[in-house]
């Protein structure tokens, strides 16, 4: 995707998150979003997901030397129709992010190209017509 078009689709998130948030407060209540600190997941432990684009981490499989997975837990109570939290990754000891997976029922946005930086921003939003989820957001370094 080009670098406006991840603007425009950024841009069209949030508004959706801010406009939409209004209206739907109103009528749903209130929403709490809970993030759990970053864990990490490290060389020999189970992958939970297939890695797109990285053939090397794959679910039930032992995690290479060299990979690590930080992840950040996600639940949502959801009140309101529109809710998301913005989560902060990075990665440890010089490595570069990769590519992002996902355990249960957590969605992400990333609001710019990430691969072979050291950290990056995401939203991470619950799947719609849902009251309660939890999920996973994990990214791949190396």
């Amino acid at each position: 995707m080009s670098k406006p078009r991840q603007i425009i689709a950024a841009t069209a998130a949030v508004a959706l998150l801010v406009g939409g948030g209004a209206a739907a407060l109103a009528a749903g209540g209130d929403t709490t979003v809970t993030v759990s600190p970053p864990t990490q997941l490290t060389a020999g432990q189970k992958a939970p997901f297939d890695a797109p684009g990285v053939k090397a981490i794959r679910q039930g499989k032992a995690i290479p030397r060299g990979y690590v997975l930080v992840g950040q837990k996600v639940q949502y109570k959801i009140g309101a129709k529109t809710a998301g939290a913005a989560l902060k990754f990075s990665c440890p000891n010089g490595k570069v992010l990769k590519t992002f997976g996902i355990t249960g029922k957590a969605g992400f946005l990333a609001l710019r190209d990430y691969p072979d930086h050291h950290q990056t921003d995401i939203i991470s939003y619950p799947p719609p017509n849902t009251k309660d989820a939890s999920g996973t957001v994990y990214a791949v370094c190396r």
